[in-house]
């Protein structure tokens, strides 16, 4: 193997010494999955309802969170879960046997905008929800994902998605196994009484509901294209650990920890677009749920890297896919010095998960084995700057942008020489945020489908930017060089929508207090 001769390493971002404005607390109002580990799981569902008796089922949901046991647990019960589940790893290591898998199960409840309305017509004070002040607030959730700036096609949508109008509410299932699953979600379904006709499945799927689980043997924990997945995730201050501390070499930054304003709705947080108006008491403790149907195309992914990674000056397919990528399929960065020439080395005593305390060159240098490419997934939807005036933070917008990832693969594993697109396989994305406009919406529309971001030229994220037309999507990967064409698309979006997951508290009072029977 040919010596990398690795340029200086760039001193490390001093981190913040002001302490959080606000600290994260009353987890027992929090909804479980709202976390940057989340739900356990290996297998998920997400089932899309439609609300046919709103005083009925205003009565029907506070049975989710106060009859026994819970069926909708808030984040401290999760948090035992875990605990569980770092036991019995703890005690099949010392007896040197695979751990147990534990049975176990989730759920999560969440609304759409519509879904409010129809729930405001079954409350005793309706006036309570404020749905004006949050068309102010949070103009992207009442107007739904059909209505916002992301360049989404409007064919060949999952016929679930194919009128928005039609889902009011959607439950988040996730558990050690499908029949783990099928159960809990039975449990709440007859809680909510569907068999009476308060709630009934939106038209268009399977039971109105797309499953996904965890791929299996090893490629456990990566997704579709074969990379592993949810590496890096923000660390709420007063909740998670801090970071580990950087390896030999790492840019240690801080940009891991985060102010849980930027996660979960606080009194202290406000949208950059809403003119400082708060909003409305009852959706303290809660967060903001985007959901979107992503369908890969992994023959696509192989063809392109293998067909022109000479082209663009890569060692092999393996290695311009970690630069579209951002990371090799380890998961470990392009951009730290131990990972210029290899995946994981051998003898490497830093797992890939812990590998966030890095940096991105201020100069790009994407004509060397260490260059991270502008527009490579990770280095779009996470720039790691602070500072303003660096090139990597050219958006004023950056500290705003935070999401915590909850995805999920669904479909079969692809194998060589399958029939092009008959199996359908991808990621069923999820993420979290105190703000729409903020989180999700500002990284795919000013980000992802953009060629100014973080520089003009950069190219669009090759694996979620969406152009307005398909020769929009390109990306510069190698500097002198022509830009790398993306077509076919390498993902696909399926349909999805915007959601509000209330506070336990918020379950229990304003949201089931039900008109009177007549």
């Amino acid at each position: 193997m040919s010596t990398v001769v690795v340029p200086p390493i760039i001193p490390p971002t001093v981190p913040p010494t002001n302490p959080p404005v606000e600290k994260l607390e009353k987890l027992e109002d929090i909804q479980g999955d709202i976390w940057s580990k989340g739900f356990p799981k290996d297998n998920e569902t997400y089932y899309l309802f439609q609300i046919k008796h709103p005083a009925d089922f205003a009565r029907c949901l506070r049975k989710l969170v106060t009859d026994q046991p819970h069926l909708i647990p808030n984040l401290n019960m999760v948090k035992v879960n875990w605990a569980e589940i770092k036991a019995e790893k703890k005690r099949a290591d010392a007896h040197k046997e695979q751990p147990k898998r534990l049975p176990m199960a989730n759920a999560l409840i969440a609304f759409t905008y519509k879904g409010l309305e129809i729930i405001r017509g079954g409350l005793q004070n309706p006036d309570d929800l404020l749905l004006e002040d949050i068309e102010k607030t949070d103009p992207a959730f009442s107007h739904g994902m059909k209505s916002a700036p992301l360049n989404d096609p409007t064919a060949g949508l999952d016929p679930l998605f194919a009128d928005p109008t039609a889902i009011h509410g959607l439950l988040k299932v996730a558990g050690s196994s499908k029949e783990k699953v099928n159960e809990r979600l039975k449990e709440i379904q007859v809680a909510l009484q569907c068999d009476k006709g308060v709630i009934n499945d939106v038209p268009g799927g399977t039971e109105g509901r797309i499953d996904g689980a965890v791929r299996e043997g090893d490629n456990r924990g990566k997704e579709h294209f074969g990379f592993q997945d949810g590496i890096s995730q923000p660390l709420m201050n007063g909740l998670d650990d801090p970071p580990p501390a950087p390896d030999s070499g790492a840019l240690a930054t801080s940009t891991m920890e985060t102010e849980p304003k930027f996660l979960i709705v606080m009194e202290g947080t406000r949208s950059q677009g809403s003119n400082d108006i708060p909003r409305p008491d009852w959706m303290h403790q809660g967060s903001f749920l985007v959901f979107r149907k992503l369908e890969q195309n992994v023959e696509a992914f192989n063809d392109l890297t293998e067909k022109n990674f000479k082209r663009y000056e890569c060692r092999n397919a393996e290695h311009m896919g970690a630069k579209l990528m951002g990371r090799w399929r380890s998961g470990a960065p392009i951009t730290l010095p131990a990972y210029h020439t290899a995946d994981d080395p051998t003898g490497d005593h830093c797992k890939s998960k812990k590998m966030n305390n890095f940096g991105y060159e201020k100069v790009d240098d994407n004509s060397t084995a260490r260059g991270c490419p502008l527009a490579a997934h990770i280095r779009k939807t996470n720039p790691r700057r602070t500072d303003e005036e660096d090139t990597n933070a050219s958006d004023p917008g950056l500290k705003f942008t935070r999401i915590i990832r909850g995805g999920i693969p669904y479909g079969p594993d692809h194998t060589k020489g399958e029939k092009p697109g008959v199996m359908k396989r991808g990621l069923l994305f999820a993420c979290y945020q105190g703000s729409i406009e903020d989180g999700f919406q500002h990284m795919q529309s000013s980000w992802c489908n953009t060629d100014t971001f973080p520089m003009g030229g950069s190219g669009l994220d090759p694996i979620v930017g969406q152009g307005k037309s398909p020769d929009d999507m390109k990306m510069l990967i190698t500097e002198g060089k022509e830009q790398v064409q993306i077509n076919p698309p390498l993902v696909t979006f399926r349909g999805g929508e915007y959601f509000f997951v209330p506070s336990i508290k918020s379950l229990k009072g304003v949201l089931t207090a039900a008109a009177p029977l007549h």
